[in-house]
C-alpha cells in the first residue's frame, strides 16, 4: 500500500505533465471572494423568491423546518467536502476524488455526473429571471404576452452574464458580491415590514415551527425536501475554484461551512415571517398560475413598491447564474482539459486565462435547452421545476460520490490521518441520508407526481444517466490511455 506522501508525488508528476501550459490563473479569488461565490449560487434572495412558494405549497406552512431539516441531510456532505479540499483542493473536485480513491472510471462518471448537476443549475437560472421579468412587465402592464416575455428574460439574463464571465473570475465574483448585498437588504426590509404590520395585528407566531402544521404528510413533506435541498445545491461550487484561490486548503472548508450554517439561518427566519404574511391557499394559488409567491406578498405588503422584489430578483437570479456558469465551466474546462470532454472545452483565452470555450458552451445550452422545455411545457415555473428536480438527482449522486471518496481514499491512501469519525461515520451518515433523499424525495414523491414535472423528471434522469454510463465505458474501451492519466487536476 503506497503511503499519502507518494501518492502526492506520482499526483503532482502526473498533472504537471498532462496540464501544463493549460493552468488556470493562481490567486485569483480572496477568501471573501470564495464565499460570495458560494453564497451567490445558492442566492440569500432567490432561495426564498422562486423555492419558497412551492415548498409551502408542496407541504404547509413548516418552510422553516424543511429549510433547516435540509441543511442537516446536506451538512455530513458538506463535512466531506471540507476534509477532501483540506487534503487535496481540485478543480474536478468529486472527478479527482473518485478517480483517486476507486479507480479512473469511477471519476470520469463522477465527472460527468457532477458537470451534469452544475449544468442544470445553470439552466434553471434564465427562466427565473424570466418568471420574475413576465411579472414585472404584467405589473407594468407592457403589450407582450407572458410566454414572450419568458422567451425575452431566457435570453436577457444570459447577455450581462456571458460579458463578467469572460473577463475572468475576479471581475464575476466582484460583481457577485455587490448583488447579494443590494438582494439581501431588500429580503431584510421586507420581512422586517412584514413583522410590524403583523405584530400591529397580533399575528404573530411560532406554528411555523410545529412539524404537525405540515399539511400534506410525509409525501408533501419530501416533496418539500426535493426543493429545500436544492436550496443548498451549489455549496460545492468553491470546490471548483481550488486552482484560482489563495491558500485553498484552509479557505475552501471554511467557505462550505460558512455556506450551508449562515443560509439555513437566513433562509429559515425569513421563511418564518413570509409563512406569517398570506394564507396557504393564495401560496397554492400563485404556485399553480406560474407566478412566484413572493411577489403577492410584495403587492400585498408594499403595494407598487412590489416591483423592488422583481428589480431585486434580477439582481439575484443574475448572482446566482454568475456563480453557475464559473462553477459549470471550470468542471467543464478540467474533464476537457484531461482530454476526457472534447479538446476545445480545455483551451484558455487572453491573459486572464479564461475557459472561454467553457463559458460559452455552458452559456449556450442553458439558453438552447430552456427555450425547448419552455415549448414544451408553456409555464415558467413547470419548467424551472423540472430542470431544478433533475439537478436535485445528479446532485445526489455527486454527493453520494463524495463522501464514499472520503471513506476510500483516507483508508486507502491515508491510514494514518484516518478518522473513525470524519472518515467513516461522516461519509456513511452522508451517503445513506443522500441515498434515502433520492430514493423518498425523488423515485417515491416525483414518480407519484403528475407527468409533466413529475414522472417525467425521474424518466428523464435515468436516461441522461444512462447515456453517460454507456458514453464513459466506451471511452474506458475505446481510449485506455486517458484513464491511465493521475486524476483531472491537483490544484497544488
Amino acid at each position: 500500500m503506497r503511503s499519502s506522501t507518494e501518492v502526492a508525488a506520482t499526483a503532482n508528476t502526473a498533472s504537471s505533465s498532462t496540464t501544463s501550459g493549460v493552468r488556470l490563473k493562481k490567486n485569483t479569488i480572496s477568501p471573501i471572494g470564495l464565499a460570495a461565490l458560494a453564497i451567490g449560487i445558492t442566492s440569500p434572495a432567490m432561495g426564498l423568491f422562486a423555492l419558497w412558494g412551492t415548498m409551502e405549497a408542496a407541504t404547509g406552512p413548516v418552510t422553516p423546518l424543511i429549510f433547516l431539516s435540509a441543511m442537516l441531510v446536506t451538512l455530513p456532505t458538506g463535512i466531506s467536502y471540507a476534509v477532501l479540499n483540506s487534503r487535496f483542493p481540485s478543480a474536478g473536485a468529486a472527478s479527482t476524488w473518485m478517480w483517486r480513491s476507486i479507480s479512473p472510471l469511477a471519476g470520469f462518471l463522477a465527472g460527468l455526473a457532477m458537470s451534469t448537476y452544475f449544468l442544470m443549475a445553470t439552466v434553471s437560472a434564465p427562466i427565473m429571471f424570466a418568471m420574475f421579468l413576465a411579472d414585472f412587465l404584467r405589473i407594468v402592464k407592457a403589450p407582450i404576452s407572458h410566454l414572450d416575455a419568458l422567451y425575452c428574460g431566457i435570453v436577457v439574463s444570459s447577455i450581462p452574464v456571458a460579458f463578467f464571465c469572460l473577463r475572468g473570475a475576479e471581475a464575476s465574483i466582484k460583481v457577485t458580491v455587490r448583488l447579494m448585498l443590494i438582494e439581501s437588504f431588500v429580503v431584510l426590509a421586507l420581512s422586517a415590514t412584514i413583522l410590524f404590520l403583523k405584530g400591529r395585528e397580533g399575528g404573530i407566531d411560532f406554528g411555523a415551527f410545529n412539524p404537525g402544521h405540515a399539511t400534506q404528510g410525509l409525501t408533501g413533506f419530501w416533496s418539500a425536501m426535493v426543493v429545500g435541498v436544492l436550496g443548498f445545491c451549489g455549496f460545492d461550487v468553491v470546490s471548483t475554484a481550488a486552482e484560482e484561490a489563495h491558500a485553498p486548503r484552509t479557505h475552501l472548508p471554511r467557505a462550505i461551512f460558512i455556506t450551508l450554517g449562515g443560509m439555513a439561518l437566513f433562509w429559515a427566519l425569513n421563511a418564518w415571517v413570509f409563512t406569517l404574511s398570506i394564507p396557504v391557499s393564495e401560496v397554492v394559488a400563485y404556485t399553480r398560475a406560474g407566478i412566484p409567491a413572493v411577489t403577492g406578498i410584495a403587492e400585498r405588503y408594499w403595494g407598487f413598491g412590489s416591483l423592488t422584489v422583481d428589480i431585486i430578483a434580477f439582481t439575484g437570479v443574475t448572482a446566482l447564474y454568475l456563480s453557475c456558469v464559473q462553477g459549470s465551466s471550470r468542471i467543464v474546462f478540467a474533464l476537457a482539459r484531461h482530454g476526457l470532454l472534447p479538446a476545445m472545452l480545455g483551451r484558455l483565452a487572453g491573459k486572464r486565462r479564461v475557459p472561454r470555450n467553457a463559458v460559452l458552451g455552458v452559456l449556450v445550452c442553458a439558453v438552447v435547452l430552456d427555450i425547448a422545455t419552455l415549448i414544451v411545457l408553456r409555464n415558467g415555473l413547470d419548467v424551472f421545476n423540472w430542470w431544478s428536480f433533475a439537478l436535485v438527482f445528479f446532485a445526489t449522486l455527486t454527493f453520494m460520490a463524495v463522501n464514499v471518496a472520503n471513506a476510500v481514499y483516507f483508508f486507502r491512501f491515508a491510514r494514518q490521518d484516518f478518522s473513525l469519525f470524519t472518515n467513516l461515520l461522516v461519509p456513511i451518515v452522508g451517503f445513506f441520508v443522500n441515498a434515502y433523499l433520492l430514493y423518498a424525495a425523488f423515485f417515491s414523491a416525483l414518480w407519484s407526481s403528475d407527468l409533466p414535472t413529475g414522472r417525467s423528471v425521474v424518466i428523464g434522469s435515468l436516461v441522461i444517466l444512462g447515456v453517460e454510463v454507456a458514453a464513459a465505458i466506451y471511452m474506458r474501451a475505446a481510449s485506455p490511455a486517458l484513464f491511465r492519466q493521475d486524476a483531472p487536476i491537483n490544484a497544488d
